[in-house]
């Protein structure tokens, strides 16, 4: 019991944010406050229930993100109609094209053809909504920032722990400076959420690419 108190003890100070962290009194502090509700054995049952990520739920989880730099909060793009675009290599290589990518208008669609140029101003208004991601893919996501928070970004690091992570729906190729993630239909939303939170692993100065696996 004593090497659990003692564990208990240096885990929780250890939590302090670092300009604290080296200061005796404060770790003092906070081993006593250990010792003060070690008693109903509390300590140990919020470093099982609030910091795992694995049981984690609700509020307790978007502590812990907080903890490892994410959130749940992403926002969604609600077009009403196509806008002039300039397409990527990669859209006109695989004819994977949105579709509110557009083009200009033709004589033979000039009439009917219900596109347009987007100003700041239309963009600002449509990209209004703000979603929460649920405890499921949010909890994946928090596990993603995890490894890229802690790995060397290596080519064989990044897709050993990518094949893991997604427990084989995710693999990862390589091209000149850009890593290119293959996914299977049901990590789609997955992998595009974790895009969009900035948490894919990559080397520095590397492109990211997302391709849906095809049978």
């Amino acid at each position: 019991m004593e090497d659990v108190l003692s564990t208990l003890k240096k885990y929780f100070a250890d939590l302090l944010i670092i300009q604290y962290r080296g200061s005796k009194r404060n770790r003092a502090l906070i081993e006593f406050l250990v010792d003060l509700i070690f008693a109903n054995n509390l300590a140990l049952e919020i470093k099982e229930k609030t910091v795992n990520i694995e049981e984690s739920i609700g509020a307790q989880l978007d502590i812990v993100g907080q903890w490892v730099g994410i959130d749940r909060y992403y926002f969604k793009e609600i077009w009403t109609h196509p806008y002039l675009a300039f397409p990527n290599y990669s859209n006109i290589k695989n004819s994977d094209y949105s579709e509110w990518q557009g083009g200009f208008s033709t004589y033979t669609n000039f009439s009917d053809d219900n596109g347009g140029f987007l100003t700041y101003k239309s963009w600002a208004s449509i990209r209004a909504k703000a979603n929460k991601i649920g405890d499921e893919y949010f909890r994946k996501l928090i596990q993603l920032k995890v490894i890229k928070n802690s790995i060397n970004h290596t080519c064989k690091n990044i897709d050993d722990a990518i094949w893991k992570w997604s427990e084989g729906h995710v693999y990862t190729t390589w091209n000149t400076m850009e890593i290119i993630y293959h996914y299977d239909s049901s990590y789609k939303d997955l992998i595009e959420l974790a895009q969009f939170k900035n948490v894919l692993l990559k080397p520095t100065g590397c492109k990211i690419s997302i391709e849906v696996i095809t049978l």
